[in-house]
């Protein structure tokens, strides 16, 4: 019992003696704000951040990065799967992404290594190497892939093999519902399943569109890229002795 004791003691020394969270700027007020309703809401119970908190939610100390405001507006205000609804208005849904915003602004928080997976940037070298081997890839397209690219679409939806999401295969998407059943999905979302409504232009519908179309033509191509880019096994990053840094 005494050993437990003081191995307490010392790792609370070294969590609160650590001079990176003296280096850390304050929150801002409206952070602060958001950081109060992550606590009147128990939204710890299920999420951590830095490595604190329950384990029934993923981790968002970087949820940030991943989650557009589409996204977050919808699990707030709608939920999915296990994850409740809140009905938080705008002002108060927008402190809590700006509180994420600046957690996420202090560091990497330690995520199943699994998770180093960059989508996006695989996603490039396989349409890259498609295209090299003389799939043609329109303007349009191209403005599509940005566009995909910009709405995260790719951190939920397959080709991506470490996605715990399982979305729809991008690159049967089109084949799968057509052109107004995309239009459809992107007007409306699928909230029971999490997926947020995105108000997009019509042209970047039309270049998104395009760009599915594409990705639908080069299929096998693109999953190619993927299975060989997908992490053959989980190794450690390397982190640090606590789940922070």
């Amino acid at each position: 019992m005494g050993s437990l004791v003081s191995i307490f003691f010392l790792q609370s020394w070294l969590v609160y003696s650590d001079p990176a969270g003296r280096a850390t700027p304050p929150l801002s007020p409206l952070a602060a704000q958001g950081r109060q309703i992550w606590h009147d809401r128990n939204c710890q119970s299920c999420h951590q951040i830095y490595g604190f908190g329950g384990f029934l939610g993923p981790d968002l100390t970087n949820s940030a990065e991943r989650l557009t405001d589409a996204r977050l507006d919808t699990v707030l205000t709608v939920g999915a799967g296990q994850m409740p609804a809140f009905d938080l208005g705008d002002s108060e849904r927008r402190a809590l992404k700006q509180f994420l915003e600046e957690v996420h602004a202090t560091g990497v928080g330690q995520l199943p290594p699994i998770l180093s997976f960059d989508a996006p940037t695989v996603l490039a070298a396989a349409v890259a190497k498609a295209v090299a081997d003389g799939a043609g890839l329109s303007p349009d397209a191209e403005r599509g892939q940005a566009v995909l690219v910009a709405q995260k679409c790719i951190g939920c939806h397959l080709p991506n093999p470490v996605t715990e999401k399982k979305g729809t295969d991008l690159t049967h998407l089109v084949k799968k519902l057509g052109a107004g059943g995309v239009r459809g999905i992107l007007a409306a979302g699928i909230p029971a399943k999490g997926m947020p409504r995105f108000d997009l232009p019509r042209d970047e519908q039309d270049a998104l569109l395009a760009f599915l179309a594409w990705l639908g033509k080069n299929a096998e191509s693109i999953h190619a890229t993927f299975a060989e880019a997908a992490p053959k096994e989980k190794d450690s990053p390397g982190l640090p002795w606590f789940e922070y840094e």
